[in-house]
Formats: C-alpha cells, structure tokens, sequence
C-alpha cells in the first residue's frame, strides 16, 4: 500500500518535466540490439528505442522522457533480457547495464510479452 502511495505521489508530482534515461552497456561484449521503454500501467513493452543500430559494449543511449514512472527492458545478441520495473524517472537514472542484471540471474519472470507489442 505504502509503495502505490509512494508511485502515485511521484507521478502526481512528475507534472510535464522532463526525465533523462542514460543507458549503458557493460555487459562484456554482448551488443544490446533492443531497448524497450513502458510507462506505468502500460500493458505493453512498445517499440524499441535503438533506432540506429546495436549497442555496443561501452556505448551509451540516451532519452528525453516526460518525468514519471517506468519499466526499460533491454535485449541482447542472445534474445536475453536485463529488465528494471516500476523505475522513478523524475530527473535523470543512469542505468549500466552489465550481467549482474540478466533477468535469468534473478530467477524471475516478467509480465510483459517479449519484444514489442
């Protein structure tokens, strides 16, 4: 109850600023090929948000996103998946994405479909 009060709180307060999502990639040498964006109560992953290409060990993406409440998933080579839910983007969240993140490594499933959609 505490946390939905907290998320809700944070969403009011988000308004219409602006929030920066700074990925990078520290997987060691597994290019990222998708990286996918869901708001807060969105039943979809949406389209993926690498529109020039692969991201590369080292490479970074960065997006401009209205501040709010969302879930990033990213893809590798390997169709394997590095997913963060329900992540407050009020400001700026850097997010280096290494093996420590595989979603496999934490023993979960994410509701989502894969990919977009």
């Amino acid at each position: 109850m505490r946390k939905s009060l907290v998320l809700v709180l944070a969403l009011f307060a988000a308004g219409t600023q602006a929030g920066v999502i700074r990925i990078t990639n520290n997987t060691g040498g597994w290019d990222l090929t998708s990286i996918y964006l869901s708001p807060f109560g969105a039943r979809s992953w949406g389209e993926n948000r690498l529109t020039e290409g692969d991201l590369v060990e080292g490479a970074e993406l960065r997006l401009e996103v209205p501040s709010g409440i969302y879930s990033i998933r990213a893809v590798d080579v390997d169709g394997d998946t590095y997913t963060r839910l329900a992540v407050p983007i009020m400001e700026e969240l850097v997010w280096s994405v290494t093996l420590d993140d595989l979603d496999a490594a934490a023993g979960s499933q994410y509701a989502y479909p894969s990919g977009s959609g």
